[in-house]
């Protein structure tokens, strides 16, 4: 059986730096070019007007030679002819010299006009680029900024890194100390983010209480650095007090970059916005795990949040894992595993496809067929999928499944080539029932198979694709209760048999 990696999740429905950081303060932006003025100016419009004035000078000589000439005037000899040649020399001789004094007068005030015009128009532009709490760049900025900054790593093969950051609790502080005291704490660590980074790095406050850095030339060690040098800025001193409290300000932060992080600017953001959510669970205490039944709830809560964020990006992706997630269960109760191992399995079915939060939204949301280099990004969720829940305690076997959970039995699945009884249980597991839901829901280029039809194909991949016990397993629960794995109302369920043949492409199971 070949794997159409599309099925494993329902299918798409359709040069000099900005900020300087280094004292705390702002530098500012460099002026932009000014391409129509000085196409004004080098057209020099006042040359030209005292140019007129030089021919209308010319001009008005010559008339005077040629009335005196009509006058008979010089009949009188060479002397006057001398004399009055003299005077109309030295009348143009005092003519131009005053011409180019008033010349260079009136260029030297259009110059300075030019030039206040050109500085009101770069703090205009300066202005327009700034948040105006914190003073640094806005989100407009950011989002150009960072766009040249690929482009130009592109060119130069150099590394680019970007660090995104929530200010942890916000609203809470802004409750109970006001929105004063929060602008106080936003504005403050604003100049804290400053103080911290480079010169050549561009801080930006993306609006309420997320920011931004952009890294150019710096590769992903450099960014966990930049990092943990915010953290412990953070930690030395409060970043407001009074007589009865202090605030030291928590911050979660997310890394992307390129190319390690991916090769375009969607990507990147997606990649920097998964690491953040998942610094975001940690630094809220999730890690800790559960340490008595009653937690459960606490980690079931945990888990639906974390799908939920995934649903946002495709809520047909987050059906499809809420379905799996309850097939996976009930095949390991099947199986006679124990409860815990029932319930990591559930959670690593539900979470499988997590780390698609950091694929591009033009490939993640594509109707038509994924090209290499798509499906080289895409097949990248796995992995992402393991970052983002290795950090949390009870996650931990969940992340091991969730990067197992494309490998295949014979050894020929990605991303580690896993086979046997390296691939974790689970993922042997949700292999299995991952390739059915597949297999019988519709999709957007294929009908949907029969459920008999489901079981045949996954029967003849037994022991190539997938562990031919779980199979086993797997094939005698579904013919005893076919209808019991699935939640009633879902509103998206497989198909029921059809009597028309599948398309040739129905065969075809996903594993992304």
């Amino acid at each position: 059986m070949t794997i159409d990696e599309r099925d494993s999740t329902d299918p798409p429905a359709g040069g000099e730096p900005a900020t300087s950081a280094g004292d705390g303060g702002i530098q500012t932006t460099a002026p932009a070019e000014h391409p129509a003025s000085d196409e004004y100016g080098k057209t020099n419009p006042v040359g030209r007007a005292f140019l007129v004035i030089r021919l209308a000078s010319a001009t008005t000589i010559a008339c005077v030679v040629i009335v005196l000439i009509s006058l008979d005037v010089l009949t009188n000899g060479w002397v006057a002819w001398t004399v009055m040649g003299l005077f109309l020399a030295y009348l143009a001789l005092t003519g131009e010299v005053i011409l180019r004094v008033t010349q260079r007068l009136v260029q030297k005030e259009r110059d300075r006009a030019k030039g206040i015009f050109h500085d009101r128009e770069a703090e205009l532009q300066d202005i327009a680029s700034r948040d105006d709490l914190t003073q640094l760049q806005n989100r407009r900025f950011f989002y150009r900024r960072l766009q040249e900054e690929l482009q130009r790593s592109e060119r130069s093969r150099k590394h680019l890194s970007i660090i995104m950051i929530d200010v942890d609790d916000l609203k809470l502080i802004n409750d109970e100390f006001g929105h004063q005291v929060g602008d106080v704490i936003l504005r403050q660590f604003g100049r804290t983010l400053n103080r911290t980074a480079a010169k050549a790095h561009v801080t930006a406050r993306l609006g309420g209480d997320e920011f931004a850095v952009i890294m150019p030339n710096a590769d992903r060690r450099e960014a966990e650095q930049m990092a943990w040098r915010i953290w412990d800025q953070l930690s030395e001193a409060p970043l407001w007090e009074n007589g009865h409290a202090s605030i030291y300000l928590g911050v979660s932060i997310g890394i992307g970059g390129y190319p390690w992080g991916g090769t375009d600017l969607e990507e990147i953001i997606h990649w920097a916005d998964a690491k953040l959510y998942a610094n975001k669970l940690e630094r809220k205490g999730f890690n800790h795990g559960r340490t008595d039944k009653g937690d459960n709830r606490l980690s079931s809560a945990v888990v639906e949040v974390l799908s939920t964020a995934l649903d946002i990006r495709d809520n047909m992706t987050h059906r499809h894992a809420r379905r799996v997630a309850r097939m996976a269960a009930v095949m390991a109760k099947e199986m006679g595993l124990d409860p815990e191992k029932v319930l990591e399995i559930e959670y690593a079915a539900a979470l499988h496809d997590i780390g698609k939060i950091g694929v591009a939204d033009s490939i993640l949301r594509k109707a038509a067929p994924l090209d290499d280099e798509e499906w080289k990004d895409m097949r990248r969720h796995s992995e992402l999928g393991y970052e983002i829940l290795k950090g949390i305690d009870f996650l931990r076997v969940a992340a091991e499944i969730v990067w197992a959970h494309h490998e295949r039995y014979d050894g020929k699945g990605y991303p580690r080539g896993l086979a046997g009884e390296e691939i974790p249980l689970g993922a042997r597991v949700f292999g299995v029932v991952d390739a059915y839901d597949a297999m019988t829901s519709r999709r957007p280029y294929r009908q949907a198979m029969s459920r008999e039809q489901a079981c045949i194909e996954i029967a003849s991949n037994a022991g190539t694709q997938f562990d031919a016990q779980v199979v086993d397993a797997f094939l005698v629960m579904i013919r005893r209760s076919p209808e019991g794995m699935y939640e009633d109302g879902t509103g998206y369920q497989p198909a029921d048999h059809r009597s028309a043949q599948p398309e040739p492409d129905a065969a075809k199971v996903t594993g992304v």
